[in-house]
């Protein structure tokens, strides 16, 4: 019985081993042509990238003039706005930087010089009234044969005399704020208030202020400030620029210029040359030259140094992509396409021309170099 019990665990023995064999087998013949999914998809995510060729070509530089400028407020949209009537400020309604409109209240006057006026005009209607009613009794009694022609006459010049005085009492009232609807109010002696509102002429923003409550200002008197407020359009800006002697030959009206900020040097303000001075500052013994720039985001400020590029000729340069050019030690070069491959050779640059570099020397326009993608050469070229 033991006997039959040995020779069953020997065979079974041997019925596993054998297919253990044929399972090696078989994953050893199926190896070597089988790719596991993570190698064929790492090989798939590394595709060649291409490196494409180029020629150099001839392209439009402008020849541009640095110097330095100053930006200042454009006085052709400057305002100033003076004292209507000597008087004392009663309230101060507008402040540095507000942003104001046409009409918008700056400040209150108590003037008495207000209520003589409209005591003025008051009395100019009553004279009108009272001459035309005499004229009227004059032509009466002339119809009646009771007076002579010379009075009628003299009746029609009083009454053009009150005329015009009323004229002018009315337009002196403008002057000072009254409006138009407000003038009867004056003439039938409803309306005796001494306080007059000054308002903006213009749109703007409010750049200088030189008045306070309690302040008297006089109208047309040297003591006064020169203005109370100051209001600026700053959508456009002025840069004046310091051209020495020897540049001002190649600068002219019209000309395009840059503006750099020195806060931000990689942003440009473009501007047109407007104005060329006739005159050398004694001082400096520089021309001065007006540029008009747009003032984007408000970022010039008034009296801000800037450095300024003009433009003054322009030439046709011989240029290649930036993305060609590669560096070593400082000193640039390319690769040139050859038969056999790509060549180092070492170039010299001038200026940027919008993604391109001015080539001065190292290659021709017959040449052909890599561009985009030449950064793989760096390894493999000659």
């Amino acid at each position: 019985m033991s006997m039959r019990l040995y020779r069953m665990l020997g065979l079974v023995l041997v019925a596993v081993g054998a297919t253990a064999c044929n399972d090696s087998a078989v994953s050893a013949t199926s190896a070597p042509g089988k790719k596991s999914p993570e190698s064929a998809s790492a090989a798939a995510a590394k595709p060649p990238t291409p490196v494409t060729i180029v020629s150099p070509a001839y392209r439009t530089r402008a020849t541009v003039l640095e110097t330095t400028g100053k930006v200042q407020l454009n006085e052709e949209q400057v305002v100033l706005v003076n004292a209507p009537v000597t008087g004392r400020v009663v309230e101060v309604l507008a402040r540095p930087g507000d942003v104001v409109e046409v009409g918008h209240r700056l400040l209150v006057l108590d003037s008495a010089d207000l209520g003589a006026a409209k005591a003025d005009y008051a009395k100019a209607v009553s004279d009108v009234e009272r001459a035309s009613a005499a004229l009227k009794l004059a032509r009466e009694l002339l119809d009646a044969k009771a007076i002579a022609q010379k009075e009628v006459r003299e009746a029609q010049n009083d009454e053009r005399k009150a005329i015009a005085e009323r004229e002018r009492a009315a337009a002196r009232l403008r002057t000072l704020g009254v409006p138009e609807q407000g003038l009867p109010d004056i003439a039938a002696r409803a309306d005796a208030s001494t306080r007059v509102a000054v308002s903006a002429p213009r749109s703007g923003v409010i750049v200088e202020r030189n008045v306070s409550p309690g302040q008297v200002v006089s109208f047309g008197q040297s003591d006064t400030p020169v203005s109370l407020f100051v209001i600026a359009d700053l959508s456009t800006m002025w840069v004046v620029a310091d051209i020495y002697e020897p540049d001002v030959p190649k600068v002219r009206n019209g000309q395009s210029a840059s503006v750099r900020l020195p806060c931000c040097p990689n942003e440009s303000y473009e501007g047109k040359v407007t104005y060329v001075s006739d005159s050398v500052d004694k001082e400096s013994r520089t021309v001065k030259v007006r540029i008009v720039v747009p003032n984007r985001g408000r970022l010039l400020k008034n009296e801000m140094f800037v450095k300024v590029a003009i433009a003054t000729a322009t030439a046709r340069v011989l240029a290649i992509p930036t993305s060609a050019v590669h560096r070593e030690d400082g000193r640039p070069y390319v690769f040139v396409e050859k038969a056999d491959g790509f060549e180092r050779r070492a170039v010299m640059l001038g200026g940027d021309i919008d993604g391109f570099s001015e080539v001065t020397g190292g290659v021709s326009a017959e040449d052909r170099i890599a561009g985009e993608g030449s950064i793989l050469l760096r390894k493999g070229a000659k």
